[in-house]
C-alpha cells in the first residue's frame, strides 16, 4: 500500500486525497501553512499533522508526495523531496517558469525518482480513445482548441477589488491570469495529440487595471507541419457550451484520414456528466459519437498515479510534459510582449 503525504491543504487538494483513498492508498502525513487546515484533513485520516512541508518529506513513512500549493513554491517543494527519494505528484502547473521546469525534469531523471504532474483531462475515457485513435490517423493537419470558462466577477463594473490589487489574488495564487489557469490543461492535451509545437505566436487581452489575461489566443506550428489554433478565454455567458453551464471545452484535430472532435464537462464537476467524441471519417463520411458515463477524473488520475508509482510504470503526466506547458506558456507570453511576434520554441529538456 503506497503511503501519501499531503502537501497543501486548499481546495484542489481534496480531489488529491480524495482520489488516492479510493485508489486504495493510505494517507499519512498532511501539511499546511494553516495548522487548522491540516488538522482538518488530518483528523479525517487519523494522519499526522505539521506545518512545514519538510517534516512530510523526512517522513519515512510516507512514499509518495502530493504537492498541492502554488506554483512559485512546487520547485523548492519538489527538489526536496526528489532529494529524499521520495515520489512525486505535483499539480499543475510544474512550476511558474520555464527554467525552473527544467531544472526539476533534470533532477527527477538524476535520482531516478517518480515525478508527474497533475494535469488530470489526460485521464478522461473520451481523451483515451482519442489518442488511440489518433494513431491510425496519421500527422496533425491542424487543431483548434477552445477552452472558455464561466467567469462573471471579471466583468464586473467596477472589477473587484482583489483582482485590481497589484499583485492581484490571481496572479499570487496562480502565477498567471486564464493562459495559466485554464489554457494549461488544454496546452498539455494539444501537446500529447500532436507533438510539441515549433514556433508560436500569441496575443493577450485583459481589462484595465488587471495585471493577468482573461483571454488569450495563439498560434502554434505542428512539427509535422499542421498548425494549431488556441483560445483561452474566462467569459461572462452564464449558458453556453456542451453542458450548458458557461463551461466551454472543446478539441477539433484534422488529418487526413478524418477529424475528431472532443467536448469536456466541467473540471470539477465531472462526475455529473460524460465527455462527447465525434469521429468523422474522410473516405466514408461516416460520423460516430462516443458517448462516455460520467466519471469523477480525479479518481482516475489518482488511481493511474499510484498504479504508475507502484508499477515503475511512466509518470503520466511526465515531468517533461509538464515543462513543454510551461514553455509554451512563456513563448505565448513573450511573443504578446513583442507585438505578436513569431518565436521559434527551443525546449530545454527533450
Amino acid at each position: 500500500m503506497t503511503r501519501v503525504g499531503i502537501i497543501g491543504c486548499g481546495y484542489i487538494s481534496r480531489l488529491h486525497y480524495e482520489g488516492y483513498e479510493r485508489a486504495g492508498a493510505k494517507i499519512v502525513h498532511v501539511c499546511d501553512i494553516r495548522k487548522e487546515a491540516a488538522e482538518a484533513v488530518g483528523s479525517r485520516y487519523s494522519a499526522r499533522v505539521s506545518t512545514d512541508y519538510r517534516a512530510v518529506i523526512e517522513d519515512r513513512d510516507v512514499d509518495l508526495v502530493s504537492v498541492c500549493t502554488i506554483a512559485s513554491t512546487h520547485k523548492e517543494i519538489c527538489l526536496a523531496a526528489l532529494a529524499c527519494g521520495k515520489g512525486v505528484v505535483c499539480e499543475k502547473t510544474l512550476t511558474d517558469n520555464a527554467a525552473d521546469s527544467a531544472e526539476l525534469v533534470l533532477a527527477s531523471r538524476r535520482t531516478k525518482a517518480f515525478l508527474s504532474v497533475a494535469y488530470m483531462k489526460n485521464y478522461f475515457p473520451a481523451v483515451v480513445q482519442a489518442k488511440q485513435m489518433l494513431a491510425e490517423m496519421g500527422d496533425v493537419t491542424s487543431i483548434y482548441v477552445r477552452t472558455w470558462h464561466f467567469h462573471p466577477q471579471l466583468w464586473q463594473s467596477p472589477a473587484p477589488e482583489d483582482v485590481l490589487q497589484h499583485p492581484s489574488r490571481i496572479v499570487r495564487n496562480y502565477g498567471g491570469g486564464m493562459l495559466v489557469c485554464g489554457g494549461s490543461h488544454v496546452l498539455n492535451l494539444l501537446c500529447g495529440f500532436a507533438g510539441r509545437p515549433t514556433k508560436v505566436i500569441g496575443a493577450m487581452q485583459s481589462r484595465p487595471g488587471m495585471d493577468f489575461d482573461i483571454q488569450t489566443n495563439a498560434m502554434l506550428w505542428l512539427p509535422a507541419g499542421g498548425v494549431a489554433h488556441f483560445e483561452a478565454f474566462w467569459h461572462p455567458f452564464a449558458a453556453i457550451g456542451y453542458e450548458r453551464n458557461g463551461w466551454d471545452e472543446r478539441i477539433e484535430i484534422n488529418t487526413a484520414k478524418g477529424r475528431l472532435e472532443l467536448y469536456t464537462v466541467l473540471w470539477n464537476g465531472s462526475e455529473n456528466h460524460g465527455a462527447l467524441l465525434v469521429h468523422t471519417d474522410a473516405d466514408t463520411g461516416r460520423v460516430t459519437e462516443y458517448r462516455f458515463p460520467a466519471v469523477n477524473v480525479f479518481d482516475l488520475e489518482m488511481a493511474g498515479m499510484i498504479e504508475a508509482f507502484e508499477t515503475g510504470g511512466l509518470a503520466t503526466p511526465s515531468a517533461a510534459d509538464g515543462y513543454v506547458v510551461d514553455e509554451l506558456i512563456e513563448q505565448i507570453t513573450s511573443s504578446h510582449r513583442q507585438g505578436g511576434k513569431g518565436l521559434p520554441v527551443t525546449y530545454r529538456v527533450q
